[in-house]
């Protein structure tokens, strides 16, 4: 589905942030792979036009896949056929991994590490719908007492998966802890499809990277605001020279605008030249390590509009 003839590094699909602009940099700064934003099988049934906005592919942003979640085999299956048939992704992801309360509470996400059997149903039905390759991401288990890899890997693949992303963690670890990279490669290990490891990537060695059963390695939080990371990451493992990449305050702010641009000029809801205040956070993420960003920050607050920011970041340089 994809080319794993040498180590490939894929952006986490991140709710909030990675929409289509972000997607379109984060290729071009050396990303191998983005997945959407990931979003309910209902709601893309609604097809609502706010939904929709997270799924469309741009021309030239590839390879992307698209992630939805859900508990309903026949449903995510429905839902999976309509974004084949209107944004032709790459590959459809689904999600067991995401611990986050609104995917919980749908009896999705994380919750169904608790359930294999319905995450191996989800599967089979979504593959047997589809021409387009099918992938799931989940974490290790739901808790340290009740892990579930290999041998839920294992199962996915035997439904159907042909890639499988796995986050070091359990549900109730979130984001904190250690990753554990020993169940990720013992889990890589069991499989005959690709497996991507998630889970602060970017701590990795090159070393590591180079001997890792791994096909590929996922960058999340270490990613926000800081499309850069995969060409450091890529120079770490070829040759070590990753500071080579090391972005300056001037790079971080036309980084910054020239996001901002993709957004107001995009077709986003509530987003236009006039009115940017629904990008700010995401504005941010881009300047946050830039030399005076704490004083600039506050400034940022009252910024409304594309002019403003420019007016703004061309002051601060």
């Amino acid at each position: 589905m994809l080319d794993f003839s040498k180590k490939r590094f894929f952006l986490a699909p991140m709710a909030n942030f990675t929409n289509a602009a972000c997607r379109a940099i984060f290729l071009e700064y050396g990303a191998d792979a983005v997945v959407s934003e990931f979003v309910y099988s209902r709601a893309v049934l609604s097809k609502a036009e706010r939904v929709l906005e997270k799924l469309r592919i741009p021309e030239n942003c590839r390879p992307a896949g698209i992630q939805i979640f859900g508990s309903d085999p026949s449903e995510m299956a429905e839902a999976a056929q309509f974004i084949e048939e209107v944004f032709s992704p790459d590959f459809v992801d689904i999600n067991f991994g995401c611990p986050a309360p609104n995917a919980v509470c749908a009896g999705a996400g994380a919750l169904l590490l608790k359930d294999v059997k319905r995450m191996c149903q989800i599967v089979k039905k979504v593959s047997e719908s589809l021409k387009t390759p099918v992938s799931a991401k989940m974490r290790t288990g739901w808790d340290k007492s009740s892990i579930i890899v290999p041998d839920a890997a294992v199962a996915l693949e035997q439904s159907g998966a042909r890639m499988i992303a796995l986050h070091g963690r359990t549900k109730v670890q979130g984001y904190e802890g250690e990753a554990d990279w020993n169940l990720i490669e013992k889990t890589a290990l069991a499989l005959s499809i690709p497996l991507v490891g998630n889970g602060s990537a970017e701590r990795l060695g090159a070393d590591y990277m180079h001997k890792s059963a791994c096909s590929a390695f996922m960058v999340g939080r270490a990613a926000l605001g800081n499309p850069w990371i995969f060409r450091q990451l890529k120079a770490r493992l070829e040759n070590g020279a990753e500071r080579c990449f090391e972005p300056s305050a001037r790079d971080r702010a036309a980084m910054a605008l020239r996001y901002a641009k993709a957004m107001a000029g995009g077709g986003y809801q509530n987003i236009s030249p006039q009115n940017i205040k629904f990008i700010q956070t995401q504005v941010m993420r881009f300047l946050k390590n830039a030399s005076g960003f704490k004083k600039l920050r506050t400034n940022l607050k009252n910024v409304k509009s594309l002019s403003d920011l420019e007016g703004l970041l061309c002051e601060y340089l």
